[in-house]
């Protein structure tokens, strides 16, 4: 894994300079401590950080063919074969590299090479001979990719920070503020910056004749066909073989849960003795160290664990925050650091089990339409009427059930996570916008599926797959691993498994006992007996008891002195934190989302150097 940085020019400023280039690079330094290049032309910077995993000796950056230049980020699992269809064609290669194979396909192939990848990748291909740039993000956004624009010039770069020395002003987007309240990251294209976006996943880019313009070549789509056991036994052992192609060490993560346990067993059958990594918390209840220690042993294989504590979490959130780029209010982020951490004393490549709840039905709130369903056979007056008299009762029992059931799912479901309703937000907002709600920012999810006709729960799977998977999962995942320089990879989340999950039935994805229904039907037998029927906890974080303790404290304090008072209405969050302390109300959730905005607010924006003690 590697960071990258680049600059393409409209037309010459003195604006942009190496110096800038490399302030740029020092900032991700974390992404590829291997090794550094940068790239001069008259109208392009090229600036690289290398992570070595594949070909140690000849992968340095950016990589020159035939009057080409690339930079690229990530790996290419099925670069041997599409290597091979080269060969035959008459190219040759002076590297083992994927990186030669990824450039040398856009030469045979153009901007149809993004159709043969498999892998996870962001690249930028500098035609130096027609001043012309292509890139493109992988199918589900495994690795992210920001750009800014201006009337001089179009950036980009792997994490945001080290296109901050080329901006002349740090503003913050009170619409992505918006969007954050809610959804805990900031979805859809944007940053909390205006001046930054993110290029969006599973798209194809050009730069040329000064204009930026974006393609999509993937979207995931849902089409019931039969699927059995075997298939997704046997797709699952092929994503993992490849998963481990490297000429480094491989680990895998190991959690209390189904997914990452999945992963284990079958990379312990490829490769007998591979390390597993696990963390937990010292507070009862937040703890599956022993569960996965149970798990390594049955598998034959090492486990290496550490208990974080509240004080290592404290100190560590400033370097997290700046980290992540963006605030994210996800608690579990700084677990997977930890994790990253831990990991990285022991190997340089780790396996992990994200995906898998999107592509095979694994969220419990998805068991909802099991409950719901009857309602929804109630003409819509009917409904109307019911979701009116339940408005009107007290906060009773059966209350919220009613509402559910009665509402449009697209009036209310904006992935796997929800934190403040819209008017929640405006109450802790300054200056809300009633046009810009979180049914506005996901309308067009909504839309697609609509007119795809997909059903109940693969609708919940795709707004998903396009909020909280692409803007949560997936940058924590890369953000903190990284901020470890280590390269974290993942198996679900690959096209040809997406091509077998993407058919599975509604009685596959989801019964009134369990998630994964055929997930965990194609393993029995296969992964260590107690896990099979485990039901899915996520990664618990205990905010919630830490608030009303030292952490609370800290979040207090970075509130009352952040400078957001023109965004943010401090006595009302303050309030609810006064409230949790009292156990009045569990508010851990709204309250962690104010606070990490704010902390990232002064590294970012006020750029203090903040240390927590």
């Amino acid at each position: 894994m590697c960071g990258h940085v680049s600059v393409f020019f409209k037309r010459k400023t003195d604006k942009v300079t190496i110096d800038m280039l490399k302030s740029g690079l020092d900032a991700i330094f974390h992404r590829g401590p291997d090794d550094t290049g940068i790239e001069a032309f008259d109208d392009a910077l090229l600036g690289f950080s290398r992570l070595s995993i594949i070909d140690l000796a000849n992968g340095h950056q950016p990589f020159k063919k035939l009057g080409h230049t690339m930079i690229f980020n990530g790996e290419i699992y099925n670069y041997q074969t599409i290597k091979k269809d080269l060969v035959s064609q008459g190219y040759t290669f002076e590297t083992t590299s994927d990186t030669e194979v990824l450039l040398t396909s856009y030469l045979a192939y153009g901007e149809k090479c993004v159709e043969k990848l498999r892998g996870m990748f962001t690249f930028l291909i500098y035609d130096e001979t027609n001043h012309k740039m292509f890139g493109a993000a992988d199918h589900f956004g495994i690795k992210p990719l920001y750009y800014t624009e201006n009337e001089d010039f179009v950036a980009f770069s792997s994490e945001y920070k080290a296109l901050l020395p080329l901006l002349e002003t740090r503003t913050v987007d009170e619409t992505a503020l918006q969007s954050y309240l809610s959804f805990q990251f900031v979805p859809m294209g944007k940053t909390m910056l205006k001046e930054i976006k993110k290029v969006p996943v599973g798209h194809y880019f050009c730069f040329e004749d000064q204009e930026l313009t974006f393609t999509r070549y993937y979207l995931p789509t849902y089409e019931q066909a039969p699927v059995s056991k075997e298939d997704i036994l046997a797709i699952m052992e092929n994503s993992v073989q490849a998963h481990m192609i490297a000429d480094v060490e491989v680990g895998t993560f190991l959690s209390g849960g189904i997914d990452s346990t999945i992963i284990a067993t079958i990379a312990s059958r490829l490769k007998p003795g591979i390390k597993s990594f696990t963390v937990g918390f010292d507070v009862e209840g937040y703890n599956e160290i022993e569960v996965a220690k149970k798990t390594a042993e049955a598998l034959g294989i090492e486990n290496y664990a550490h208990i974080i504590t509240q004080q290592e979490y404290i100190e560590a959130l400033p370097d997290i925050v700046s980290k992540l780029d963006d605030p994210m209010a996800d608690p579990s982020a700084p677990g997977i650091y930890f994790l990253s951490q831990e990991a990285r004393k022991h190997v340089k490549v780790v396996m992990s089990g994200e995906g898998s709840d999107e592509f095979f039905g694994g969220y419990n709130i998805y068991k909802e339409y099991l409950s719901v369903k009857p309602m929804w056979h109630l003409p819509k007056p009917l409904r109307s009427l019911i979701h009116a008299i339940a408005q009107k009762l007290p906060d009773i029992k059966g209350k919220s059930y009613l509402l559910r059931a009665t509402s449009p799912l697209s009036s209310r479901y904006i992935g796997n996570a929800k934190i403040f309703e819209n008017e929640q937000v405006a109450k802790v907002m300054k200056h809300y916008d009633p046009d810009y709600t979180y049914q506005k920012v996901i309308k067009p999810l909504y839309d697609h599926c609509e007119k795809m006709g997909y059903d109940y729960v693969t609708t919940m799977q795709f707004i998903d797959m396009n909020t909280w998977l692409q803007g949560d999962i997936l940058i924590k995942g890369d953000k903190m691993s990284m901020a470890h320089s280590i390269e974290l990879r993942v198996p679900f989340l690959d096209k040809e498994v997406m091509a077998v999950a993407s058919r599975l039935s509604l009685n596959q994805k989801i019964n009134k006992n369990n998630t994964k229904v055929l997930l965990r039907e194609a393993f029995d037998g296969v992964i260590p007996q107690h896990m099979v029927e485990k039901k899915k906890l996520g990664f618990p974080t205990p905010i919630r008891v830490w608030l009303k303790k030292d952490l609370g404290k800290v979040v207090r304090q970075t509130i009352e002195e952040a400078q957001v008072d023109a965004y943010i209405n401090k006595d009302y969050i303050l309030h609810l934190l006064d409230e949790h302390i009292a156990d009045h109300k569990d508010y851990s959730r709204k309250i962690w989302t104010v606070f990490m905005f704010c902390l990232w607010h002064q590294i970012t924006v006020e750029q203090k150097e903040i240390v927590f003690h």
